[in-house]
């Protein structure tokens, strides 16, 4: 009889054990699984912050001698950009999608002289990172004939290679710093490029240029080297007509 007594004495303490043991496992769990959300969700944040494209500084680029790209992945036209410096002309012409270039609009905008406002706009992996206020020809020679050499006209409609050096003008209206552009198609014009205009909305008739494409002043130019120093444009897509 004492045996049995025992016996069931010894039961009933490793069953409250084996229950003591179960609740002490229980929270155990429950604080594993919360650690390894909180973990799971520090990698994803992790990730969201790092899964960005990284923009090029000025500085890691510091010459203009990386080759051109080649004019590939055509499909769209992005003028619909919103632009602080002139509103765009809506227009038709197909550019490149998530591409890298710049792209030369006509905008709603004349200067002082009524020489019309053209807007230059960067794009870097398809989207735009800045725009800068430009003019070609001059206010009376808007309407004259852009494939003719002589006439002053503003340069054709049409895509352009992007010089790999910026050289020095070879006149003063052209300014100190000349980055040539070449036509990729038929066309008369030749020695055009992107310069600053030294006579922008002065009163000596020589406000504008002879078809090339002028930045309104010299830091806007400095601007626009930097970037083509930056991010070799693939080309330039003119659109002004």
């Amino acid at each position: 009889m004492l045996l049995r007594l025992l016996l069931i004495s010894l039961t009933c303490v490793a069953t409250a054990s084996c229950s003591a043991n179960a609740e002490i496992k229980v929270p155990e769990t429950s604080n594993k699984g919360q650690a390894t959300e909180k973990l799971i969700s520090a990698n994803t944040d992790k990730l969201s912050s790092t899964n960005t494209v990284k923009t090029p500084q000025p500085s890691e680029i510091d010459n203009f001698a990386a080759p051109v790209g080649n004019l590939t992945n055509i499909s769209a036209h992005p003028d619909e950009q919103s632009l602080s410096k002139g509103n765009l002309k809506p227009n038709q012409y197909s550019s490149a999608t998530g591409g890298t270039y710049m792209q030369l609009v006509r905008t709603n905008d004349v200067n002082q002289m009524g020489n019309p406002i053209y807007a230059l706009i960067l794009y870097v992996n398809g989207q735009q990172i800045d725009s800068f206020m430009t003019v070609s020809g001059r206010a009376h020679t808007q309407n004259r004939d852009r494939h003719r050499s002589g006439t002053e006209a503003p340069l054709p409609d049409g895509r352009y290679q992007v010089a790999k050096r910026v050289v020095r003008g070879t006149i003063a209206e052209a300014g100190d710093r000349f980055l040539a552009i070449q036509p990729q198609f038929r066309t008369g014009r030749t020695a055009l490029g992107i310069h600053y205009d030294p006579s922008y909305e002065k009163n000596n008739g020589e406000d504008g240029t002879s078809g090339c494409i002028a930045l309104t002043n010299r830091d806007d130019l400095s601007k626009v080297l930097e970037y083509v120093r930056n991010y070799n444009f693939q080309f330039l897509d003119v659109v002004i007509r």
